[in-house]
């Protein structure tokens, strides 16, 4: 398990990084690549859990395309795009559902439908908005990665090694307090780290690594949740050692909109702006 952790992270870690810096529509491309397939994979791990899935090919096609309209919007318009780009998905997929004639579980449908879009799609499109701040876009971005995959480092060794209080047992068995301190502490060294390419008061630092150890951990817990719910293992296996997409990347689901408002209404506002 270790080893083939270890050969996706060798695989794929310089790829993101040569992308990141690349920027524009390799970014973008790598963006929309990792929405699709989360997008797919909740979706599937939804429909495997019914009996009588409410989400049949048609809609899960259509949820994706749907979801792939927030980072392509916020790409070529900004921030300022999401709330009419949000407002335009609920009303195509309530018509779509209006316009399929009264199929089983139409209410559950919508909420999947919804509820993938938003957790996934509309969380994980930040970072392209990170990726876009002037001069220092790219450097955000490797930060918020760094810092958020050194807290889930972090949870796992401390856990691991000294984990005896269990931190939510009814959504993870695996969980302890003892690995979500060591979360904020291994974050915390990361951000401290950063500070060779990223130039923050020390304030500022101290606050993101407890933002990304505390954002990561939350993440990791609301897929438990998810998954828990669903009565499902992991949501793919893409990627060996890890499972799927959501299983790797749901930590940055909290972290990325979190470090980014903190960025800007907090930092933005103390260091006049980046």
């Amino acid at each position: 398990m270790l080893l083939k952790r270890l050969l996706v992270a060798f695989v794929f870690i310089p790829v993101f990084i040569f992308l990141i810096f690349k920027g524009g529509y390799f970014f973008l491309a790598l963006v929309c690549a990792i929405i699709g397939v989360g997008l797919f994979e909740f979706y599937q791990g939804a429909a495997k859990s019914q009996k009588d899935p409410p989400l049949k090919n048609s809609v899960i096609l259509r949820n994706i395309l749907l979801g792939l309209c927030i980072p392509v919007a916020v790409y070529f318009k900004g921030e300022g795009i999401l709330p009419f780009v949000i407002t335009l998905i609920i009303f195509i997929i309530f018509f779509s559902e209006l316009l399929r004639f009264n199929p089983p579980h139409s209410e559950l449908s919508v909420v999947l439908s919804l509820g993938g879009i938003l957790y996934i799609s509309y969380l994980f499109s930040y970072i392209i908005i990170i990726r876009e701040i002037p001069q220092m876009g790219e450097r955000l971005v490797i930060t918020v990665l760094f810092a958020t995959w050194m807290g889930d480092t972090g949870a796992f060794t401390v856990g691991s090694i000294f984990g005896k209080h269990k931190f939510f047992p009814v959504y993870s068995s695996q969980k302890s307090i003892e690995g979500f301190i060591g979360a904020i502490f291994f974050s915390l060294i990361a951000m401290f780290i950063s500070t060779l390419w990223v130039h923050f008061p020390i304030l500022h630092v101290i606050v993101l690594g407890i933002i990304a150890g505390v954002g990561g951990e939350m993440g990791d817990f609301f897929e438990s949740m998810l998954k828990r719910g669903l009565g499902i293992k992991d949501f793919g296996r893409i990627l060996p050692g890890h499972g799927g997409v959501l299983d790797r990347l749901d930590s940055l689901f909290v972290t990325v909109p979190w470090f980014f408002y903190y960025i800007k209404l907090i930092v933005g506002l103390v260091v006049g702006g980046i």
